[in-house]
């Protein structure tokens, strides 16, 4: 690629600062990594605009500048479309297949704003708006992600969440039938010529679309074999060194504690996994800190609900994490040290617990919809148990020295470099 034209200047040193535009299209899990490395290239001398979810603004630093995108991920995953998607039924998610495309084609507009000055832009995985919009204006692409998407993924696929129960032939065809279906996933638009309708894909670009480089946004120690190409940064995390609030570390001052939580993926009527949850500790012998929707205070005998707290110091806390297996979560347990047991609902969140599980650091995951009191308490034995433990700290220990958002801007700046262009 060539270097970078538009916004660019030069200090003494010859290091080049640029316009970047960033976009985050989903979950809070999803835009908040991406926020870390709006502000750690806003840091570097950059200027940054971050596109995301108007619904994410108030979570995110207050000094970035931030161009909303008028759609709700917690929106669409509470209506049809967030249900076809937790059940995996073909039929439901092709009924809701227009909900889909109109919440990722809600990123083009504010996109196209970003980019009027960028030079560079960094998107998502399901910022296929966005880099529509950057390929039209001739803006390179760097693509971010935060699991492992290349065509030869060996293993569990983590946007085929069962994939893994397929033999290795079944996963490739199912890998190039998604790759197939990608440049539709933002819609369809129709034209008439000559009293023909003729259909074609509204953002014809797919989901690993890039032209200057790929990003991927975890730690190498997690992953079987590195990607064949792109760079594997290590998780995008601003410095955790914020304290649990007084009353919770109280409370967890006095005997053994796991926590208990599923991010946004927990919704509606939590007393189900409450009853789960309650019966687990019971016959495991420990108590439970929980977050679990909008529950708060002593909720069970054995479960203690809370608002928000820093994730990392929580779990440093306590002596097993039960959570969803989402990318963020993931990291925060691993970075603690502490043994996890993940309970996937959608997506990578499959294939982050059978990575854990392949590490040792986590029993075989429990899939949503087969927790029971019962199997959450063998799970939950596994992952107490001193050997566990052990192989969480000595994870813990390869990839606290890690700074995923500085590699990031390294590699950017890279790409963007006079050198690239030779």
């Amino acid at each position: 690629m060539g270097p970078a034209a538009r916004g660019t200047e030069w200090d003494g040193r010859g290091a080049h600062r640029v316009e970047v535009a960033v976009s985050a299209i989903g979950s809070r899990g999803d835009v908040v990594p991406f926020a870390h490395l709006a502000s750690r290239l806003s840091a570097a001398g950059h200027r940054v605009t971050l596109v995301t979810h108007d619904s994410a603004v108030d979570s995110l630093p207050p000094d970035l500048r931030v161009l909303p995108v008028p759609s709700d991920p917690r929106a669409l995953m509470a209506g049809p479309a967030g249900r076809a998607a937790l059940r995996w039924n073909p039929r439901d998610l092709n009924r809701s297949r227009d909900l889909f495309a109109d919440f990722l084609h809600s990123g083009y507009a504010p996109a196209r704003e970003a980019l009027r000055h960028a030079d560079v832009l960094v998107a998502s995985t399901f910022s296929i708006a966005a880099v529509h919009a950057a390929l039209q204006r001739h803006v390179p692409v760097v693509r971010a992600h935060m699991w492992p998407e290349y065509p030869g993924l060996a293993g569990p696929m983590p946007l085929l969440p069962y994939s893994w129960r397929a033999p290795a032939p079944a996963r490739r065809a199912a890998r190039r039938a998604l790759r197939r279906a990608e440049p539709y996933l933002g819609g369809v638009a129709g034209t008439w010529r000559r009293g023909r309708l003729h259909l074609s894909a509204r953002h014809p670009v797919g989901l690993t679309t890039a032209t200057a480089g790929t990003l991927y946004a975890f730690s190498p120690q997690l992953l079987p074999a590195l990607p064949p190409r792109g760079v594997v940064t290590g998780w995008w995390s601003a410095s955790d060194d914020a304290a649990l609030s007084r009353p919770v570390a109280e409370l967890l001052s006095r005997g053994d504690w796991v926590y208990v939580g599923f991010g946004s993926n927990q919704r509606g009527d939590p007393s189900a996994v409450l009853e789960h949850v309650g019966d687990a500790c019971e016959r495991a012998g420990v108590r439970a800190v929980a977050q679990l929707g909008k529950l708060r205070g002593q909720v069970h005998p054995n479960v203690v609900c809370v608002g928000e707290q820093p994730h990392e110091a929580l779990f440093r806390r306590v002596r097993a994490v039960v959570h969803h297996g989402g990318a963020g979560t993931t990291a925060a347990a691993v970075r603690a040290g502490t043994p996890s047991v993940v309970v996937p609902h959608v997506a990578d969140q499959f294939y982050w617990g059978s990575r854990l599980h392949a590490l040792g650091v986590a029993p075989r995951p429990l899939p949503r919809r087969t927790l029971t009191g019962p199997g959450l308490a063998r799970a939950l034995e596994e992952a107490l148990d001193p050997v566990t433990a052990a192989r969480a700290e000595l994870l813990a220990e390869r990839v606290r020295g890690e700074d995923g958002c500085g590699r990031a801007v390294q590699q950017i700046e890279d790409w963007l470099s006079p050198a690239a262009a030779r």
